[in-house]
């Protein structure tokens, strides 16, 4: 895996690629990476509050902005809007006899 981000305008453009199936495939928007991220200004010492818009999806075809803010008291915040792409329900019910 790797995240890889640049300064982009006022902002960041972010890019996180995955091995998948013998392939390498990219994520439109990966909050989990945007908190690491928020991880990385904490140990460069940025000056808090730190806020930041980050772009990324753009060269899928599927752009996001994902908003990381990490607070005076040093925790990490990731927000950002969505686009449902599908929903579903499992429902495991009751374990077999056995």
């Amino acid at each position: 895996m790797a995240y890889v981000f640049a300064p982009a305008g006022a902002g960041l453009l972010a890019r996180f690629f995955f091995p998948h199936g013998g392939s390498l495939l990219e994520d439109p928007a990966t909050g989990s990476a945007t908190a690491n991220l928020g991880g990385w200004c904490l140990a460069m010492g940025r000056a808090l509050p730190c806020e930041l818009e980050i772009a990324q999806g753009e060269y899928t075809g599927r752009p996001s902005a994902l908003r990381l803010r990490v607070d005076a008291d040093r925790q990490i915040h990731v927000s950002g809007d969505v686009i449902e792409l599908g929903r579903g329900t499992i429902n495991l019910g009751a374990a077999a006899p056995g």
